[in-house]
């Protein structure tokens, strides 16, 4: 899998032409949802920059002494800014000394490079710490924020950082793309799991996250389950992917509730419309509202058994036809 990607020709295009004229940005904010590559991108150009001597096609040469360092993750001008764990907020000890880093003299080239991954991981007091830094950068300094929420950035950091979008390939570039990789799987759906992403895709297309899939999604449209069991098999099996499957189940219920088009179940359709027809949506949305707030406390030490525990026995509350209180 090489980068730049079939569907990010005009994203790296953009970048080598502002390369070229000596207008790179000293913040970029690459933004779209998960599975497109932005980090793989960012990681790409972050090379090509610090690289002596870039290809014609902009890439880095991965010859040269910098090149060597950036892929042993020695490079002194490249540093990443991520969370200690998935899930973490990143703190404001590791914006201090990301500060550090940047006022360092550089040790090659023109650039000093840092990648934050998510930049929406970052705290309310790491925020505001590189709020400093994007008013006033360093000369040479290039910051790459990569998110797939930007909304949950501060506003005063998005605003001063160049936005740099990747939007969802069409449907017949995804699966020319994904016909290429060994391990795709089941295109369609790994496709619709992913929301249209290809490396998205690739992740859904595991097998055993397929099989794992399967059996919750066959018991979610009966209903006809022990909500403390099954809660304790996703759990146990995989909190993150468990809450990722209620919610496009749950999204397409409210969608077949609405007669609205089924988007991220096309295997399950005849069961989500039959569903959709009887389910009572205030009781759905009172899920999915759940679903979400469980998702983005993910890491946070919740009781992941109980949560889901929870939430089963409202969605079960909703095929019946009323809303747990």
């Amino acid at each position: 899998m090489s980068v730049p990607y079939p569907w990010q020709q005009r994203q790296w295009s953009q970048l080598q032409a502002q390369r070229e004229a000596g207008r790179v940005p000293h913040a970029l904010l690459l933004t779209g949802i998960p599975g497109l590559g932005k980090r793989q991108l960012a990681e790409a150009f972050a090379q090509a920059a610090l690289c002596e001597r870039p290809r014609e096609d902009g890439l880095a040469c991965a010859q040269c002494h910098p090149c060597r360092l950036f892929a042993a993750g020695t490079h002194p001008d490249y540093t990443v800014v991520e969370p200690e764990a998935a899930g973490k907020a990143i703190r404001i000890d590791s914006a201090r000394t990301l500060m550090d880093f940047l006022g360092l003299t550089r040790s090659f080239g023109a650039y000093k490079v840092a990648l934050i991954d998510p930049a929406d991981a970052l705290n309310v007091n790491a925020a505001n710490a590189l709020l400093k830094t994007l008013e006033e950068p360093p000369a040479g300094t290039l910051l790459m924020l990569v998110t797939s929420a930007p909304s949950a950035l501060p506003a005063t950091v998005r605003s001063r950082c160049q936005v740099l979008a990747f939007g969802v390939p069409t449907a017949a570039q995804a699966q020319a793309w994904l016909a290429t990789q060994p391990e795709a799987g089941p295109v369609d759906v790994a496709l619709a799991l992913a929301g249209g992403a290809p490396l998205g895709a690739l992740q859904h297309a595991d097998e055993e996250r397929l099989a794992r899939r399967d059996g919750w999604n066959a018991q979610l449209a009966t209903g006809h389950f022990d909500p403390a069991v099954l809660g304790g098999e996703m759990a146990a099996a995989d909190y993150a992917q468990a809450l990722d499957v209620c919610l496009a189940w749950l999204r397409d219920v409210a969608r077949a509730g609405a007669c609205a088009e089924v988007r991220e179940n096309p295997d399950r359709v005849k069961e989500l419309r039959a569903l959709g027809e009887r389910v009572d949506l205030r009781g759905v949305f009172a899920c999915l509202e759940q679903a979400n707030r469980l998702r983005g406390l993910l890491g946070n030490g919740l009781n992941a058994s109980l949560q889901l525990e929870e939430l089963l026995l409202r969605y079960q509350a909703a095929l019946r036809g009323r809303v747990s209180q």
